[in-house]
């Protein structure tokens, strides 16, 4: 095996391609797996012919996205996440209650004036 071969995953490539048949042509799309753009090219162009190659895109592979921005977290990792997340809810009721608190107490403070303006 070469080291290219392991280094190099081949990617796939998404190509529009002019089908030419005895009374016409069509186009369709089909998919090729490759190295680089530039093999796939050659060989579409091998398969479709000269000139019938139109349009190539690689395809992005939502797995490999994936396996890039995941981490997998050990057992114990798992637990100290779940703590801090945790941590973190509780932080956030407390300010949430803190703030009904003190919401009440502004309210309770303008009825008592309130009562007091309308008594004078």
């Amino acid at each position: 095996m070469k080291i290219n071969e392991v280094t190099n995953i081949p990617q796939t490539y998404l190509a529009t391609v002019r089908v030419v048949l005895r009374n016409g042509s069509t186009t369709a799309r089909t998919t090729i797996t490759a190295d680089t753009v530039i093999q796939a090219k050659l060989m579409l162009i091998r398969m479709y012919g000269e000139g019938n190659v139109l349009n190539i895109m690689q395809v992005m592979s939502e797995q490999q996205d994936m396996t890039e921005g995941t981490k997998t977290l050990s057992p114990q990792e798992l637990q100290v996440k779940s703590f801090s997340d945790k941590a973190q809810q509780y932080k956030e009721q407390a300010k949430a209650m803190k703030a009904r608190q003190q919401m009440a107490k502004a309210q309770q403070d303008l009825m008592k004036a309130s009562r007091g303006d309308s008594a004078s």
